[in-house]
């Protein structure tokens, strides 16, 4: 049995719309709005979309103002 813990979220996982959106205290019409218009990457498998944290996290680092 391995001892060590493994940590909660990877490089590789992928979050739903709803955890995002929580996460980011947002709601799911203004996650909705930035995946459309291109500010924020996602994936899309059939009819569910995923985000991946580290590429969110450096969608939103772009957009910093100042």
């Amino acid at each position: 049995m391995d001892m060590h813990p493994s940590p909660l979220r990877t490089e590789l996982d992928l979050i739903t719309e709803q955890d995002l959106a929580s996460h980011l205290k947002i709601c799911r019409r203004q996650l909705y709005n930035w995946r459309v218009s291109g500010l924020i990457p996602y994936f899309k498998m059939g009819k569910a979309v995923r985000f991946r944290v580290a590429d969110v996290a450096a969608a939103i680092e772009r957009m910093r103002v100042g």
